[in-house]
């Protein structure tokens, strides 16, 4: 590692703390007997931060924190009252944005030129949701018979209380701001546990929403998922949990969630199919396939990691695609305004990306571009990973089926569309597709038969505030970043009126 890159790490981490506690209730508190771990930088392997991580014991305080300002303020607020709370924690998030996707940049290794869009995607979130929260009114229910003449039926939404929120490392500060904001609109109160490899831009936040929230309203617990996690999920007193992670946490949260029938929403894997058409654009599809698997070093449940392409342009687009590849995605380091690909998480997960290549290879697979770590100059141990195209690869094989997590993209031909549909169709996942084409029709009829939660049609990764989000299948449950996400976090309540003077007849 040069010295000119420690330096401009150690330089750009200076405004973090060097000791974060847990916050509960409105202060910042050592837990209750967990254990004191690091946050590393990504490139340097230099601790960022020291922290505490909670413990069950930790969580219950957190849930009697919650329950209190839900009781006591938050829960008593106009919807209106509540939005003026989220514009002005929009205000104050935008203010710190560069320090908060620096933080992001430095632990995660997500590129300088990335962080900032999860940074605006918070504020968006957060001012979306407030002007939800002032739009939402009690319904009116109409009647027959004899309860149209007596009866007077409306329905309302309620909070379920105090709500319980998780996310992963990809994207800290974005995956709280699409979490947090419904919840908190909706007049629910939080307990909230970061991944333990993504955390410090959450402790950042919490400092700003010490500013602005009351006390109570949003509750910080890192730590493991075994503990911390399932304590979450299965906490009695914690009516809904929200979950962003792998399909294993998912299925971790269901069943600890099973024990007091909580409910759930579960944004969770995929293994997206991007399909192009002969009749695509290569240089734009190129680019935008590009984005679509190496973005974000990989490293997003929405990746387009399947690429079905027809045997007409096949070889053509194969040498476009791997040019634009080299070209746009140069490694480096991630606080470099030219790099486009930063490193893995860490060592383990690029051990874990390079089996996968391994192993295909060894299954028969054509290693057609990439498929080794690399050492770059002057970051030398960084745990980088090269842009990777595996063609001669069965819509079977395990590089094809699971998720890998890393910017390694599997290539199949095709010829037939309804046997192709087929195959794009057949997996466990259903979070995200992508459709390349210039004829309107095949991007519709194609977009009814994709098995997805979205088609994103000559674009990847095109992520809109309003705009729903969520998965089919094992890609999980509930839909995020639109309205419908703000109901999922209410209960409806009807209420039915006698207005008469006798018992109703049945």
């Amino acid at each position: 590692m040069s010295e000119d890159v420690l330096e401009r790490h150690r330089e750009a981490a200076a405004p973090i703390q060097e000791r974060y506690d847990l916050y509960i209730g409105g202060e910042w508190s050592e837990s209750d007997g967990g254990d004191v771990v690091e946050s590393l930088d990504a490139i340097t392997g230099e601790t960022l931060a020291e922290y505490q991580q909670g413990t069950a014991a930790d969580v219950d305080r957190a849930v009697d924190a919650a329950e209190e300002a839900y009781r006591s303020e938050w829960g008593e607020l106009s919807s209106s009252e509540r939005a003026e709370y989220l514009e002005e924690l929009a205000d104050a998030i935008e203010e710190k944005a560069e320090l908060l996707s620096t933080i992001d940049t430095l632990e995660t290794g997500f590129p300088i030129l990335t962080t900032p869009a999860l940074a605006q995607q918070t504020a968006g979130q957060l001012r979306y949701f407030a002007s939800v929260a002032r739009s939402t009114d009690k319904g009116a229910v109409p009647s027959t018979g004899e309860m149209e003449k007596h009866h007077h039926i409306y329905t309302q939404e309620e909070p379920y209380g105090v709500v319980g929120l998780i996310t992963p490392w990809n994207g800290p500060l974005g995956n709280l701001g699409v979490k947090l904001a419904p919840a908190l609109a909706a007049g629910n109160t939080v307990v909230y546990k970061p991944s333990p490899r993504g955390v410090v831009s959450s402790f950042e936040a919490m400092d700003i929403i010490d500013d602005v929230l009351p006390d109570g309203t949003v509750n910080m617990v890192p730590g493991t998922g075994p503990e911390v996690g399932e304590a979450i999920s299965s906490h009695s007193r914690i009516r809904k949990v929200s979950l962003t992670g792998s399909t294993a946490a998912g299925q971790s949260v269901m069943k600890s969630a099973a024990s007091n029938i909580k409910a759930i929403s579960l944004e969770l894997g995929g293994k997206s199919p991007s399909i192009v058409f002969p009749d695509a654009d290569l240089e734009t599809t190129a680019q935008g396939v590009a984005m679509g698997i190496y973005g974000f070093n990989g490293q997003v449940c929405t990746a387009g990691s399947r690429l079905f392409l027809h045997e007409d342009i096949y070889d053509e687009f194969l040498e476009t695609l791997s040019a634009t590849a080299e070209q746009m995605f140069q490694m480096g380091d991630p606080l470099d305004d030219g790099t486009m690909l930063g490193p893995l998480i860490d060592h383990k997960h690029l051990d874990r990306v390079q089996s996968y290549v391994d192993e295909a290879v060894e299954d028969g697979a054509t290693l057609y571009m990439g498929g080794e770590s690399q050492d770059i100059e002057g970051l030398g141990g960084a745990p980088f990973f090269e842009p990777t195209i595996l063609t001669d690869v069965d819509n079977d094989d395990t590089v094809a089926c699971e998720e890998v997590f890393g910017p390694v993209l599997t290539v199949l031909k095709w010829s037939d569309r309804e046997e192709m549909l087929e195959l794009a169709n057949d997996t466990e996942y259903g979070l995200a597709s992508g459709i390349w084409t210039q004829d309107l029709q095949t991007a519709h009829t194609v977009s009814d038969e994709l098995e997805a939660g979205v088609v994103w049609v000559n674009c990847y990764n095109a992520f809109q505030t309003g705009v729903p989000h969520g998965g089919y299948k094992q890609s999980g449950a509930g839909r995020e970043m639109n309205r419908q996400a703000y109901h999922e976090y209410r209960q409806t309540k009807t209420v039915n009126i006698n207005l008469s003077d006798t018992w109703p007849r049945m």
